[in-house]
């Protein structure tokens, strides 16, 4: 007659886990927690790709417009807006395009940078179209330097008790200060 699931011994796996010395079992934990940890720190060393600005459609190879004959109509309805439009001169468009790398904690890195500088004529038709890629780019130093400014240069604690007994606004004044 077949044993009921109640009558039947302990599964293998709970037998043998009775056996263990608690040495052993020590040892079993630590090696899986190790195990883990190492893992879990090779996860740190994954890099990490991010891309900003225009990107291009599946079915588009570069941005490309006709001189004399596309207009910003056109191209805006070609490609959107642009990135940035000319700060001195409204007639010059630009689309960017850049992908970073990133691999743990490290500072990123610009690999691939794409700059389409698109220029319009007086008749708002394109005159011109230049791309820039990054070989193009220089590097520019930032002065860290910063200009004082006057007046009376406050420690941390002049600007923490700094308000401590003044009068708060509208007082001794007549009637209500709105907002309050």
């Amino acid at each position: 007659m077949p044993q009921k699931p109640e009558d039947q011994p302990l599964p293998a796996l709970l037998a043998v886990r009775c056996t263990l010395t608690p040495s052993t079992e020590t040892r079993v934990m630590i090696r899986i927690l190790l195990l883990a940890l190492a893992v879990l720190s090779l996860q740190a060393c994954v890099s990490t790709r991010s891309s900003h600005g225009y990107i291009l459609e599946r079915d588009q190879q570069n941005l490309s417009a006709q001189p004399g004959f596309d207009t910003k109509d056109s191209i805006l309805a070609k490609f959107g807006e642009p990135s940035m439009v000319g700060v001195f001169d409204r007639n010059a468009w630009y689309y960017l395009y850049s992908s970073d790398q990133t691999r743990a904690f490290f500072k990123p890195e610009t690999t691939t940078r794409l700059v389409v500088a698109i220029k319009f004529d007086e008749e708002s038709t394109v005159s011109s179209i230049d791309n820039y890629s990054l070989a193009d780019g220089e590097d520019i130093r930032l002065v860290s330097r910063e200009t004082p400014t006057r007046g009376k240069t406050l420690n941390f604690w002049e600007q923490l008790l700094g308000n401590v007994g003044a009068l708060p606004a509208g007082i001794g004044e007549e009637g209500p200060v709105p907002g309050q």
